[in-house]
């Protein structure tokens, strides 16, 4: 009995103390979100920073530490090149979070994919929005004044007008980065 407890203490696998996590930058497939790539990947990790606490409470590590295209070249001394997120994270032995956004005429679509050092999906988020369409029947009042032998009268009359729709387009909040990051975390089961 004894044998198969030190077995078992000895088997275990220890998380790593510190697990390094790869902020890439995001994949855009809107032009008009673009020029605001540095803004989303500088708001992806701050919220990853917000977030960390549930990789140490799933028992994978007792630190987090965070890296974006600033900062990974640096702090792991590597040649790899960072283009390629997840094969460098594999060579390089640490997790990588992928950002997918999404955007048509009507749904903008968030997806954030978490994977550590084998490139093993552990977790997965996406938040979406969707265009919305108000409508209003305009309604015009005319009164008409008329002279009639008894009197003036006043006649109204109403005139109902077709629909105006518009449309709002739907759109990529940073709230909604932050709930798809939030979730992305929480959901990382534990060892």
């Amino acid at each position: 009995m004894m044998f198969l407890f030190l077995f078992s203490l000895l088997s275990s696998a220890e998380p790593p103390e510190i697990q390094k996590i790869y902020v890439a930058p995001p994949t855009i497939h809107d032009e008009v979100l673009v020029p605001y790539q540095r803004y989303l990947n500088s708001l992806l990790l701050s919220s990853a920073l917000t977030n960390d606490h549930w990789v140490k409470r799933s028992g994978r590590a007792e630190e987090v530490r965070l890296y974006d295209t600033h900062t990974i070249e640096y702090a792991l001394d590597t040649t790899c090149n960072y283009h390629y997120p997840l094969k460098c994270g594999n060579e390089n032995f640490h997790w990588v979070m992928i950002t997918d956004i999404f955007t048509t005429e009507h749904f903008a679509t968030i997806v954030v994919k978490l994977y550590d050092e084998n490139t093993q999906l552990i977790a997965s988020a996406s938040k979406s929005s969707y265009s919305i369409e108000k409508c209003k029947k305009p309604i015009k009042n005319t009164i008409i004044k008329r002279e009639t032998p008894y009197g003036q009268s006043k006649e109204e009359i109403k005139e109902e007008l077709p629909e105006k729709c518009i449309t709002f387009k739907p759109s990529v909040l940073d709230k909604d980065i932050k709930q798809a990051v939030t979730i992305l975390f929480a959901s990382i089961h534990p060892l």
